[in-house]
């Protein structure tokens, strides 16, 4: 028995069935291939591509300790593995199941027609606590939890018998796909560094996580970090759970345990959000809720769009998180949501052109939950609360000495700090005085907050209260509402 071990997003060893699986037969190689439709779509950035470098160099040192071979090619994935198969008759195929856009659900579909076609068993395991075809909400969670706590110990079994098969190099690949070096200032990725960091945080940092957590300043170092990780399959979202847990239970400090609970209640939401876009694809494309549908889309605002793309709103607390977000990949989750918020109610833009640009500029980009929190923040779901974050009121409580701000527009170094929410306010004599003029050296606002502000929640919650919305609103809560601390009549409805 020969079988090929398919990593996509999941580029480590540990707590890796699909490896386990592999190795179990006679010979066994290890592939990943670098698509090119990938490379085209909308959420590539050299960044991803310089993080994915690094999470294979260490993947290939990793199995090398069991004797099997990484094997890298560049191709579309069902050419890729009909040549492979030609040169290496194959029995089996292994991997995880991805949760991921358009391109790889049908990638996945021309795949398992391949598979069938030569004959070969692929088995798929589960990735996260995320699960396929019919499925009631209502057990759901029980169903997640029970997957997150079970011990598994997928130890490869060494190889006999090293298997030298073509490969490419990354080098050639980056040069053949001329894919530029990035700007961004990033984390390193690779399983080490994974586990690197998530010690680092159960150890040291996570004791102000929950304190932290909404200031983008501190969070940078405070909040685990671990999302780019998650994202790229470093570490599995089973081990990061379990350690946090263990962890939590060693501690008797309030602070450390307010902490850990607060980070566990996360990672219990990052399976919540991706199963349902495993249960609807097409809210990649389309409005969770279709009675939202027209809401926004006939009004969008182009020159709008290419101010909070570039951090040119003249909005400090909106510019210097863009502004952070294009030269570091990260930011922390108060801000996105700022972020998303200013853009949806501010600037009245419809969610898909945004959430399409911050897919390819977060490291993390991690698609259900990104689409899924996009149409939430955006208030297009009619199940989640309506929250329009004032940028000023974000500055003034989650970064009150301007430190952030300051780092990201350093321009407004010189306003002072009761001005720095808002720099327009700024008196044009002071203005002179510090020798910084408003308009020029940093944009005026593009909307007036208060009006902006005022014209969005109106609108939004008269379309909510539609009779035909909120019809809808019970259907897509039933699909994919949390059952956690919601009064809801039980059903047995299925997805």
């Amino acid at each position: 028995m020969k079988s090929v071990v398919w990593f996509k997003k999941d580029l480590r060893t540990s707590d890796h069935e699909p490896l386990f699986l592999g190795s179990q037969s006679q010979e066994v190689i290890a592939l990943y291939i670098v698509e090119p439709e990938w490379l085209k779509s909308f959420e590539f950035d050299p960044s991803h591509w310089q993080f994915l470098k690094q999470s294979l160099v260490q993947l290939n040192k990793n199995l090398s300790q069991w004797n099997i071979s990484l094997v890298v090619r560049l191709g579309e994935a069902t050419e890729v593995l009909r040549e492979l198969h030609s040169e290496w008759s194959f029995d089996k195929l292994h991997s995880h199941q991805e949760t991921g856009v358009d391109w790889t659900f049908k990638r996945d579909l021309r795949v398992q027609s391949l598979c069938k076609d030569l004959g070969v068993s692929w088995t798929e395991s589960l990735q996260f606590g995320v699960f396929r075809k019919k499925l009631n909400r209502d057990s759901w969670a029980q169903k997640k939890t029970i997957w997150l706590k079970t011990e598994k110990s997928f130890t490869p079994k060494h190889q006999s018998t090293s298997i030298s098969l073509k490969a490419e190099s990354l080098l050639d690949i980056e040069e053949k796909m001329r894919i530029p070096p990035t700007k961004k200032i990033l984390q390193t990725g690779g399983e080490v560094e994974a586990r690197n960091t998530l010690c680092t945080f159960l150890q040291s940092r996570g004791e102000t996580y929950l304190s932290d957590i909404s200031k983008p300043f501190l969070s940078q170092f405070s909040s685990s970090r671990m999302s780019a990780y998650l994202s790229f399959g470093n570490i599995s979202i089973r081990e990061l759970h379990q350690a946090a847990q263990s962890t939590k239970n060693t501690h008797i400090e309030t602070a450390w345990r307010k902490s850990l609970w607060a980070f566990e209640n996360r990672l219990w939401w990052h399976c919540h959000f991706i199963q349902k876009m495993e249960s609807e694809p097409q809210i990649e494309f389309q409005n969770m809720n279709r009675s939202f549908d027209q809401l926004r889309e006939p009004e969008f605002n182009e020159s709008y769009f290419k101010a909070w793309c570039e951090g040119q709103t003249g909005f400090p607390m909106v510019d210097a998180t863009m502004r952070c977000l294009l030269q570091t990949g990260w930011v922390n989750f108060r801000m996105r949501a700022m972020l998303v918020s200013f853009a949806a109610y501010h600037l009245w833009l419809h969610w898909e052109k945004p959430a399409q640009f911050l897919a390819k500029h977060f490291l993390d980009f991690e698609p259900g939950i990104h689409f899924s929190q996009f149409q939430m923040q955006s208030g297009v779901t009619g199940i989640n609360a309506i929250r329009i974050y004032s940028p000023e009121k974000q500055a003034e409580e989650n970064d009150p000495t301007g430190a952030f701000i300051k780092q990201y527009c350093p321009e407004l170094e010189p306003i002072p700090d009761e001005y720095l929410s808002q720099p327009h306010l700024t008196p044009p004599l002071l203005q002179m005085a510090i020798n910084c003029r408003i308009g020029v050296d940093y944009p005026e606002p593009i909307v007036d907050s208060a009006s902006a502000y005022k014209s969005a929640r109106e609108r939004i919650y008269k379309w909510k209260g539609l009779p035909e919305v909120r019809k809808s609103s019970q259907k897509v809560f039933i699909k994919h509402g949390s059952r956690q601390g919601r009064h809801f009549p039980k059903q047995k409805r299925q997805l």
